[in-house]
């Protein structure tokens, strides 16, 4: 598909409906939560800036719709000068940008490194990662970094140390492309991903074929070596399939979950009434979660969609070529879904986020980050009952890629 066709007709689009913002910037992260308020109550935008033009879709049933439709909107988008923005990733092609049968393909091979035993395996060696690191906090104590000392750990030693055995030499180049990648979402039309992004995914990817080598001579009870072994009457995936599978979920979509579970950390720890009811009964930890999910999940983007066609959403003209962005975040503040949206209330129990995704696209690892997130809050709750924030007017900062809502930082004192 090429730009053109949407460049050259954008004097057909509704001008009025055109909405000058800076999606990546630090001032929108630092009101996105306000911005999403907004989205969820409106139709599809356009914004034209840089690159291919892009309408943001924020309402529910508007969100629904996209991710729904792979058809009309397809997840694999188009490659070359002026899309590298689009292409977090970068050479990799992840299961989240394949669509059709090619997507159901892969889907059903990676499903049984989800499966419900192996979740169970991995909630057990979770739980036990998890105790050590509130083991250094403690020894520590009083002050500690809840997002940088736990949130942001949830992936370099609970995740990445459970599911793929990682040493500290590799989870150091993983932790790397991590920092790094997202720069490749402000990379200017035109111009090649930046040098540190190029370097650190040379050697993300070295080291992937070296473990893949590994499990194949030797294979341990892991998440790699179920994807080396996944067969399906006869099926399996191609070295280049396994290696992009591992680089996407490894490298970049598992970040994913410490920004969740930033969101929940500073929601609970802002609401001292509501945790005070999760430490006297931790049984309401798993739909309190949920709502943490809701308000304060990982990002406002998840990856783009291309309209494929001349369409509408929500009243919105769509033109093919398009880039359409649906919010997976502002769904949760549609107040035609969720009654008096900015409420946060743990005895909620919402239903029908969208935090991770519908349709054919919902993500596969989704019982996994929920998993880690729930059992880090169960166990900081219980270790350290009386923990507060250490600044009571704390304010939030983010960084990330674009869509993404990196908190960099959650000052806390045990007591």
């Amino acid at each position: 598909m090429s730009t053109l066709t949407a460049f050259d007709r954008l004097a057909e689009l509704d001008r009025r409906n055109v909405v000058d913002v800076d999606l990546g910037s630090d001032e929108f992260k630092a009101n996105a939560h306000a911005h999403m308020a907004e989205w969820a109550r409106r139709p599809p935008f356009y914004v034209l800036g840089k690159g291919p033009p892009q309408v943001v879709v924020g309402r529910y049933a508007d969100v629904h719709k996209v991710f729904s439709d792979t058809e009309t909107f397809a997840s694999e988008m188009p490659k070359g000068p002026g899309w590298e923005q689009f292409h977090k990733f970068m050479d990799a092609q992840f299961i989240t940008q394949m669509d059709g049968a090619q997507h159901a393909r892969l889907r059903r091979l990676l499903m049984p490194a989800f499966s419900s035993r192996r979740i169970e395996q991995l909630q057990a060696s979770i739980a036990t990662i998890i105790e050590r690191m509130l083991d250094r906090i403690e020894a520590k104590a009083p002050s500690f970094d809840a997002m940088k000392d736990l949130g942001a750990n949830l992936v370099v030693d609970a995740l990445l140390e459970a599911m793929i055995n990682m040493d500290s030499r590799r989870k150091a180049i993983f932790v790397a492309f991590h920092d790094v990648l997202p720069a490749t979402t402000y990379t200017k039309p035109g111009e090649p991903f930046p040098e540190a992004c190029r370097t650190a995914m040379q050697r993300v990817m070295e080291e992937i074929e070296v473990i893949i080598q590994e499990r194949r001579v030797k294979p341990h009870s892991d998440f790699i070596s179920d994807l080396v072994n996944a067969r399906e009457a006869g099926d399996k995936l191609t070295d280049k399939e396994l290696f992009d599978q591992i680089f996407g979920l490894a490298g970049g979509s598992l970040s994913a979950t410490s920004r969740a579970a930033g969101g929940a950390l500073l929601l609970l720890y802002t609401h001292d009434d509501q945790r005070q009811q999760l430490i006297d009964n931790p049984d309401l930890i798993p739909d309190a979660l949920e709502e943490c999910l809701r308000l304060g999940s990982n990002g406002y983007f998840t990856f783009p969609r291309v309209a494929t066609k001349d369409t509408e959403v929500g009243g919105t003209r769509i033109l093919k070529g398009m880039v359409v962005r649906p919010s997976p975040l502002s769904p949760s503040y549609d107040p035609d879904v969720f009654p008096d949206p900015l409420r946060f209330d743990i005895h909620r129990k919402p239903k029908r986020i969208l935090s991770f995704g519908a349709g054919p696209h919902h993500c596969i690892g989704n019982i996994l980050g929920r998993t880690a997130i729930g059992t880090a809050i169960k166990r900081l709750l219980a270790r350290f009952p009386k923990a507060r924030l250490a600044d009571p007017n704390f304010t939030p900062v983010y960084r990330g890629a674009v869509g993404e809502l990196r908190l960099q930082s959650l000052p806390m004192v045990t007591h």
